[in-house]
């Protein structure tokens, strides 16, 4: 996007960078919290808990009409308010990610709202700004920088946080390109990953590891159940969500020692790889998909057409060895020709990538003003 350098050149506010979620420290430090009251002093969790949660369905009229507005000015199409977090759910939350402290969780009233691009987003932060700056106490995008770690299962989004009617309330903001992919199943997945504490697997069937014969039974009974409506004879390329079932059906049959099954699906979802425009049959995914097909095929001891894929994967890695070498000599005929240049001025290198970086973010806000005259020119008004 032409205007994400921009966007990565931004700070937050209030925004301190990695949390728990992300992998840093375990969210004691949350630079906001909701108001501490005198009478919290004698209350339990549990009573805090409610009380905000009271406090929260009194700030959620107030919530509803500043989406409103936001979604009206930028012609945004999904939006969601609430409904306020229970008081259960907040304290498992607050125990998982602050210690137990309940004033650290500032979503007990939330809202939803999804823009189509960057520079919807860039927009979006501009009027909320000069609508209701005073109100604002955290702008987050650390997740959507990058040099930044995602959420949980790889999720990325922006946060706002703003106190109405003396609550802290929360605005989630997602990019419709990972809203699209994520949808209801990917916050299932967020969730798992959280409860579960897993995330990225090297090889994702190690999730499988541990589980019992009974249960991985169930398991494919219910994958079986995920993929009835495609069959797998009628997948196209771009079913790209019963792909990714038929995948992980595949690693049940693994584990299960049905490596026929296995190696049924996987010949299928190779040819679709093969056929699709953006990953064709050199793409990591489908070398990926062949290095299963290898295990299959010797589970059966049909080693002649096993040695015949380990060819292929052999033909990948040696060609990415030759891209690395290549990329390698390139940067040993530089230091070799400019030898002296890196002895006299050692941070030379440095230097360069910090100016290629602020040339990178001007042209990038350059693209902004430009996107900003054409699409959302009422911003001036403003």
């Amino acid at each position: 996007d032409p205007v994400y350098s921009y966007l990565n050149s931004m700070t937050g506010l209030n925004d301190p960078g990695d949390d728990m979620a992300m992998g840093g420290n375990i969210g004691a430090d949350k630079p906001i919290t909701q108001m501490h009251l005198a009478e919290y002093d004698d209350m339990s969790n549990s009573q805090i808990a409610k009380d905000l949660v009271r406090r929260a369905e009194v700030a959620l009229p107030s919530l509803v009409e500043i989406c409103k507005a936001l979604a009206g000015s930028l012609g945004m199409e999904e939006v969601g308010v609430g409904p306020v977090k229970d008081a259960s759910a907040a304290l498992r939350k607050a125990e998982k990610k602050y210690e137990g402290d309940v004033l650290k969780v500032t979503d007990y009233c939330r809202a939803l709202l999804v823009v189509k691009d960057f520079p919807t987003l860039l927009a979006l932060l501009e009027l909320a700004r000069d609508s209701f700056g005073p109100l604002i106490r955290r702008v987050k995008l650390s997740t959507l920088k990058s040099d930044r770690n995602a959420k949980p299962g790889g999720y990325r989004d922006c946060i706002i946080n703003l106190e109405l009617k003396d609550h802290i309330c929360e605005i989630q903001i997602h990019m419709w390109p990972m809203w699209v992919i994520c949808g209801v199943d990917g916050f299932r997945h967020y969730r798992h990953c959280l409860e579960y504490s897993t995330d990225t697997f090297g090889d994702p069937y190690e999730a499988l590891a541990g589980l019992d014969r009974k249960t991985m039974a169930e398991l494919i009974v219910m994958a079986e159940e995920a993929v009835a409506d495609m069959p797998l004879e009628t997948l196209e390329w771009y079913h790209e969500k019963f792909i990714l079932d038929y995948f992980a059906e595949v690693g049940l049959f693994l584990h299960h020692g049905l490596h026929e099954w296995a190696e049924t699906t996987l010949r299928a979802l190779i040819k679709l790889r093969c056929q699709s425009p953006d990953i064709g049959p050199d793409h990591h995914e489908t070398i990926t998909l062949y290095k299963y097909l290898e295990q299959a095929l010797r589970a059966q001891k049909r080693i002649d057409e096993a040695d015949e894929v380990a060819a292929k994967i052999a033909e990948y890695k040696q060609l990415k060895t030759n891209e690395k070498v290549e990329a390698d000599k390139s940067v040993w005929d530089q230091w070799v020709t400019e030898p002296f240049e890196s002895i006299v001025d050692p941070n030379k290198k440095e230097r360069e990538e910090e100016e290629r970086i602020k040339k990178e973010v001007r042209a990038s806000k350059k693209a902004w003003r430009k996107i900003r005259e054409e699409r959302f020119r009422f911003l001036d008004a403003n």
